[in-house]
C-alpha cells in the first residue's frame, strides 16, 4: 500500500481536526488549514518511554548477515540514566507493539524465523510484565490493525493467524485480572479495535466469517459486509452503528469528547465477473457519535487488496 496514487482531499472541515492516513508513506489531513500533505518520514524509535512512571523499554539490536538491524532483546531502564535489565530475549527477533497505559506491561510479536511471507500470516503476540518478567502468550495475530490498550492494562486484540482478515479472526480482550475473553461470537469476525476515551467502550469492525470470494466481498455481501460494532465492556452489551448505503464500514475511532467519529468506509462494487470488478476506494468520513450524518473527507483509490488489511485506527493520530 506504499505505491499508487496519492489520496484525494474531498472536504476540509475544521471540526475534523487533523489525522494521519498511514498508507503510501503516510499522509496528514488538516481540516483547520484545508490541506492534505505527505507526512514526514520518522524513523521507528528503539526507546519507548512508558506512558506513566519512570520505565523506558529499550530494543537492543543485532545485525543480519546483510547488515540490517533486528531487535533481539528487550531491556527495561528503571529510571533516566539508571541501569537496564533484560526482560525478554527473542528466539530470532521481535517486533515492538506498545505499552499498557499504566506502564506495567508491554506487548510485542515474537519471531523465531525471519520471513516476510510468514509475517503476512501473523506472529505470536506476547504480553510481558516488566516488573516480574512474566510472559503471557496470546497466540498468533496479524501485525496490523489488531491491538489496542485501554487503562489501566486491558488489551483488545484480534486472535487468529493466516493473512485473510475474513477467516477465523476473533476479537478478544486480555487483562491480568480476567485473562482472555472473546468478544465476537462464533461465525463473526472482529477487526480494527479502538477504545473510547472512557476506557470501557470498544469500537471495532465486524462481519460474517467466511472464505474470500471476490464478487461478494467487493459488493459488500457475506464476508465483505462489515459494520462498526460498539462493546460496553462493563455491561457486556453490544450495538451496531449507522450504516451508510453503498459502503461498508472498516474501522472507526471516537473523539475524546465522545461527540464525533472518524470512520473508514469502503465503497461497494457490483460486478458480474472478476475481470469487470472496478476499483473499490476507501474514504475517511467524519460522522456523529452514532456513525450517522457523515461527510466524506478523503478518498484513497486502488488500496483494497485480497487480504483485506487496513490502516490501524490506533495509528491515525487524530488531533480533534
Amino acid at each position: 500500500m506504499i505505491d499508487g496514487e496519492p489520496p484525494v482531499l474531498l472536504q476540509a472541515l475544521p471540526q475534523a481536526g487533523a489525522f494521519l492516513l498511514p498508507i503510501r508513506g503516510g499522509w496528514r489531513y488538516d481540516g483547520r488549514n484545508g490541506i492534505l500533505v505527505r507526512a514526514p518520514v520518522v524513523p521507528e524509535p528503539l526507546e519507548h518511554p512508558a506512558p506513566v512512571g519512570a520505565f523506558t523499554a529499550v530494543e537492543r539490536q543485532g545485525r543480519t548477515p546483510g547488515g540490517y538491524g533486528i531487535s533481539t532483546e528487550l531491556e527495561i531502564r528503571d529510571r533516566p540514566g539508571g541501569p537496564e535489565r533484560v526482560v525478554y530475549r527473542a528466539p530470532e527477533m521481535f517486533y515492538w507493539s506498545g505499552w499498557a497505559p499504566d506502564g506495567r506491561f508491554v506487548a510485542l510479536w515474537e519471531v523465531d524465523h525471519y520471513s516476510g511471507s510468514i509475517d503476512q500470516d501473523g506472529r505470536p503476540l506476547l504480553v510481558i510484565d516488566v516488573v516480574t518478567g512474566e510472559k503471557v502468550d496470546l497466540g498468533r495475530t496479524l501485525l496490523y490493525g489488531t491491538t489496542a490498550w485501554t487503562a489501566p492494562h486491558t488489551l483488545a486484540f484480534v486472535s487468529g493467524g493466516f493473512r485473510m482478515v475474513w477467516d477465523e479472526k476473533a476479537l478478544a480482550t486480555w487483562s491480568p485480572e480476567n485473562g482472555t475473553r472473546e468478544v465476537t461470537m462464533s461465525g463473526t469476525v472482529g477487526f480494527a479495535p479502538a477504545w473510547a476515551a472512557d476506557g470501557r467502550t470498544l469500537y471495532f469492525a465486524s462481519g460474517p466469517a467466511g472464505q474470500y470470494d471476490p464478487l461478494p466481498v467487493f459488493a459488500g455481501r457475506g464476508p465483505g459486509d462489515r459494520r462498526i460494532t460498539v462493546l460496553d465492556l462493563a455491561a457486556g452489551t453490544t450495538r451496531s452503528l449507522a450504516h451508510e448505503p453503498g459502503y461498508v464500514e472498516e474501522a472507526a475511532r471516537l473523539s475524546h469528547d465522545g461527540k464525533r467519529l472518524l470512520v473508514l468506509r469502503r465503497e461497494t462494487v457490483e460486478a458480474s465477473d472478476i475481470r469487470s470488478i472496478a476499483d473499490a476506494p476507501f474514504e475517511m468520513w467524519l460522522t456523529d457519535a452514532d456513525g450517522a450524518h457523515g461527510t466524506a473527507l478523503v478518498r484513497i483509490t486502488k488500496a483494497f487488496g485480497a487480504y483485506g488489511w487496513l490502516p490501524d485506527p490506533s495509528g491515525w493520530e487524530w488531533s480533534e
